[in-house]
This record gives C-alpha cells, sequence and structure tokens, in this order.
C-alpha cells in the first residue's frame, strides 16, 4: 500500500511543481484550485511544506539524476531555492506558507473559486 500511494503522492507533487517552476500558475493559485475543486483543506504545495521540502526535494532529485528528464530537474532547481534558504516547511516554519498560520487556511483564501 505505501508503494501505491507515495506513486500517486508524487505524481501529485511533480504536476504542481511542473505548474510553478514553469511560471503557469503561482503556488497560492495552484492550491487555491486544487482545494476548491477537490474540497480539500490543503492542497499540494501545503502538504509539501508538511512532509518537508527537503525531503521533497531529495525524492525529486533522486529521480531527476536518474531520469535526466529535463522537467523534473527544473521542478528539483525551483524547490532547492527554498532548501538553500532553509525554508523547509512547516518544520522551520516557512516553505511555501509561513506557520503556523498559512495563508490556505485563511477563510477567503478560496475566494473566487466554485
Amino acid at each position: 500500500m505505501g508503494y501505491v500511494f507515495n506513486y500517486m503522492f508524487t505524481s501529485l507533487f511533480d504536476s504542481a511543481l511542473t505548474l510553478a517552476a514553469n511560471d503557469v500558475a503561482v503556488v497560492e493559485d495552484i492550491d487555491r484550485v486544487w482545494m476548491g475543486i477537490m474540497r480539500t483543506l490543503i492542497g499540494p504545495f501545503g502538504l509539501m511544506d508538511s512532509v518537508g521540502l527537503d525531503t521533497v526535494w531529495h525524492v525529486s532529485n533522486f529521480w531527476a539524476k536518474n531520469t535526466g528528464d529535463p522537467v523534473k530537474i527544473r521542478n528539483v532547481e525551483f524547490v532547492k531555492k527554498y532548501v538553500d534558504r532553509g525554508e523547509l516547511g512547516q518544520k522551520t516554519r516557512k516553505g511555501f506558507y509561513t506557520y503556523p498560520n498559512p495563508s490556505f487556511a485563511a477563510p477567503d483564501f478560496l475566494k473566487g473559486i466554485k
């Protein structure tokens, strides 16, 4: 079961990172769309903050190096900027969001999403 979950989880992260790394949408808007449509309390970037951006980077970097996939490499570079600044997510109180009160938890975060 762990493999199935991790495979789906990393696919979600890769998709979200690809959108952000290629300037298709900003982190908050990607989470807004996910949360609004899926009716969840947290989006992919909030989840990555929960896991730890260092962990996300290590896993993503492994696959980027082993596949040479330019999309994966760009995603790794996107996350690495946060890791290099020590912004690892919830464990450092800053990542894609600032904790303990991340903006995605605010009542008006989904404003405009139907």
